[in-house]
């Protein structure tokens, strides 16, 4: 079940994300995801990339990589 204005892989995103108890790169959570399905690197960071120009996610520059988080928790997000 999509959540609402997420396209199906935003969804597992963003999902991933709110269950997180902190900030997380790219590679993580391809990590977890290809351990599930088959899915290329570069899909996630396009993904997580276009949820962060949407305004989703946010992210800070950590040596060549990026750390996000999301911008409104599941509960801030379910009240708009």
């Amino acid at each position: 079940m999509s959540a609402r204005g997420f396209g199906d892989l935003e969804t597992v995103i963003i999902e991933r994300i709110w269950d997180r108890p902190g900030k997380t790169t790219v590679r993580e959570l391809f990590d977890e995801l290809a351990a599930e399905r088959d899915i290329a690197y570069t899909t996630v960071m396009s993904t997580m990339d276009n949820l962060h120009r949407k305004g989703w996610l946010e992210r800070e520059r950590v040596g060549k990589a990026y750390r996000y988080w999301a911008s409104l928790s599941r509960e801030e997000y379910s009240a708009r």
